[in-house]
């Protein structure tokens, strides 16, 4: 009698107790649904066929759309899976990590900024491709661009430190399989949301084996 109470227990809480709130969503759920700091937008990737889904912006816990982002970013098709969005800790901007149309023998990844003004959110000026490719005062002297091949371009928003700051990952990869370099940039926005780069940190090899293994 003492077994067949345990066992109706344990069934009741799977079923009614469910995870708890504090409990981090897994990788997949995050990426195809995540709210923002402030519970007032949702990020939604609605699947509308096998492998595909449909990115946007709502308001939470409502249907309405706030940012189409399949209409703005072209970002569509089996791709749209692995697109993800991170929140500013204060809610006013978001980053979102998508790749846009290529060419079958490229790989392109890139982020594209949005800041809320009012109830609207506005897309911010965007950064340029081959963002490694160019000589510019952030990068050390010793670096050459040339050593980075286009065909494969990635640049990924890894993390916002404060409201205004945003920490990009920016590999340059090269011919073979190894990476010739990598960096981390840190990205500053003032209050109109105009940014700058105002670092760059040229990554160990430890650190970019901790990147590509998703630690």
């Amino acid at each position: 009698m003492r077994s067949s109470f345990i066992f109706v227990a344990i069934v009741t809480c799977v079923v009614a107790c469910g995870p708890s709130d504090a409990q981090e969503s897994s990788p997949v759920e995050q990426k195809t649904g995540s709210l923002s700091p402030d519970k007032k937008w949702q990020y939604n990737c609605g699947e509308y066929a096998s492998g595909y889904c449909y990115p946007e912006i709502l308001k939470a816990r409502t249907t309405d759309r706030a940012v189409d982002l399949d209409q703005e970013l072209s970002v569509n098709g089996p791709e749209a899976r692995d697109a993800e969005i991170l929140w500013a800790p204060d809610s006013k901007r978001f980053g979102f990590n998508y790749s846009p149309p290529h060419a079958h023998h490229t790989r392109f990844t890139t982020v594209a900024f949005y800041q809320l003004r009012g109830d609207k959110w506005v897309a911010l000026r965007q950064l340029p491709d081959y963002l490694l490719g160019r000589r510019s005062d952030y990068l050390p002297k010793g670096f050459n661009p040339r050593q980075c091949v286009r065909e494969w371009d990635e640049l990924k928003l890894r993390e916002w430190t404060d409201a205004n700051t945003a920490i990009l990952y920016a590999p340059c990869h090269g011919r073979s399989s190894d990476l010739p370099a990598a960096f981390l940039l840190t990205l500053k926005f003032d209050d109109a949301g105009n940014w700058k780069i105002i670092k760059a940190h040229q990554m160990s090899e430890k650190e970019v084996a901790k990147i590509e293994k998703g630690e």
